[in-house]
């Protein structure tokens, strides 16, 4: 395979934005005084937007090279680095379980998953992926805050989480849409794409409520996953 200068041009702007939303998350957190979990939700609503660049890759391998090096940087700073602003940003074991706390570790690996499984795909890769990063960072960000929630019987989640997650979901995934269908890469009505939007956002609603107990630490793996397995079934009998 030939290498690619503008797509290797793009992986490093990628690499740079991602990092500055990183750096100056970490850098309000300290100016502020916020925790680690009003920065961890800016990273998680942001840094996934990256996602949206999607269609201007020619082969997998360049945003493949994302999720690794984030990947391997985030890894090597929790084992050498603890105190690292990459840690210190996105882990709050205080808040967390411990498995838990390692959630931006498996929302850089479900990405990669994505992008192996579906590069065919790409406009469900970047709608999972919106649904992951918008739904469910809005909804641990804004719920929270709210005076009354009313809980399921079966979790301590709520009825305006699942609408905040449902909301942001299908906001996240109606851009990742428009985006797909203003650089060719999907032909598909209005219509159509709203049809897929409330699937996918729907989807990623009942994953993220059902994601309880022992494996409610994996969210970043259910969500996205299916969400994408339901997209990807969904678009060839709505498009």
């Amino acid at each position: 395979m030939e290498v690619s200068l503008p797509d290797l041009g793009l992986v490093v702007v990628v690499f740079v934005l991602v990092i500055l939303v990183i750096a100056v998350s970490e850098f309000l957190r300290k100016q502020l005084n916020l925790g680690a979990y009003t920065t961890r939700r800016a990273i998680h609503l942001l840094a996934g937007d990256a996602i949206l660049l999607l269609p201007f890759f020619s082969n997998v391998i360049y945003p493949l090279l994302l999720p690794i090096g984030m990947g391997l940087m985030t890894g090597l700073a929790f084992t050498v680095r603890k105190q690292s602003f990459l840690t210190q940003s996105m882990v709050d074991e205080t808040r967390y379980s411990r498995l838990h706390a390692y959630g931006p570790v498996f929302y850089i690996i479900s990405i990669g998953v994505l992008l192996v499984a579906l590069w065919s795909q790409k406009p469900v890769v970047m709608a999972a992926t919106m649904i992951m990063a918008w739904g469910d960072g809005a909804a641990s960000a804004i719920t929270p805050s709210l005076k009354k929630r009313h809980l399921y019987p079966f979790s301590d989640k709520s009825f305006e989480g699942s609408t905040m997650m449902f909301t942001f979901a299908f906001l996240g995934s109606l851009l990742s849409y428009s985006a797909a269908a203003s650089t060719g890469i999907i032909a598909a009505s209005a219509g159509s794409i709203l049809v897929l939007c409330i699937i996918g956002a729907f989807v990623g609603t009942v994953a993220e409520a059902l994601t309880l107990g022992p494996i409610r630490a994996l969210d970043n793996f259910t969500v996205p996953f299916a969400c994408a397995a339901a997209l990807y079934l969904a678009t060839p009998l709505v498009l």
